[in-house]
């Protein structure tokens, strides 16, 4: 991942960030991992933060998973003024999990609460 001056920004552990794959993580540990007796390379170990026995080992340099740092709050606003308006259009909208997992944890509540304020059908409401 590259910031704005063109360098690559290296998470450290216990630093929260956005994997493309899981969600919201947390960098567990950076290590360094070898195959066949090779040079070792280092990767994180993100657990999802949301369910911390899903793990992942992404090497540091050269992946194909998006990671990033975690949204702002006026991009969290945002997009729970979009997830309100799907659901004032389609009560029967579905949302992109991980993207509600990433605006819950900006604002401080559980997915599923977020899904409640945005106007989401409580389990079991059908029309």
């Amino acid at each position: 991942m590259s910031d704005n001056t063109g360098t690559t920004r290296i998470f450290e552990k216990k630093d929260v960030i956005f994997s493309s794959t899981m969600g919201l993580c947390v960098v567990s540990d950076v290590t360094r991992l070898s195959a066949d007796k090779g040079t070792p390379i280092p990767y994180y170990v993100l657990k999802s933060y949301y369910d911390r026995t899903h793990v992942a080992y992404i090497p540091v340099e050269d992946h194909e998973v998006e990671l990033r740092d975690v949204i702002s709050e006026a991009e969290a606003v945002e997009r729970f003024e979009k997830l309100e308006s799907a659901y004032g259009e389609d009560p029967k909208y579905v949302p992109d999990a991980l993207e509600v997992g990433e605006v819950a944890y900006v604002y401080r509540i559980t997915p599923e609460e977020l899904l409640r304020q945005a106007g989401a059908p409580e389990p079991g409401d059908e029309d």
